[in-house]
């Protein structure tokens, strides 16, 4: 394999891994707006009520189980990009040097 072709299907496997992060994350603004939360704070403001809610001072009006969601969500918005870190290490030793 070329280092050209290489570059084509890292290309497409990257483009791949931003749709499918871009999705899980729309994913979590979704349901951060349902739990009752700004969904541009995405960042902050679901670990920010959590962390509340863990020393006994839950807001009013959130919904906790949807916050566990959209944590648990966050936390899985990087894993296709493992996956293409995985597979492109796989392909990369396959070009000719």
């Amino acid at each position: 394999m070329t280092f050209e072709q290489w570059q084509k299907l890292y290309s497409v496997a990257r483009d791949r891994a931003d749709r499918i992060s871009f999705l899980v994350i729309e994913r979590a603004r979704k349901v951060s707006k349902e739990a009752g939360l700004d969904p541009q704070l995405l960042g902050i403001h679901p670990h920010n009520a959590m962390a509340a809610y863990k020393c006994g001072n839950p807001w009013p009006e959130v919904d906790y189980k949807k916050v566990r969601k959209v944590l648990w969500l966050l936390k899985r918005s990087f894993l296709p990009y493992r996956l293409l870190d995985s597979y492109t290490d796989r392909i990369w030793k396959q070009v000719d040097r």
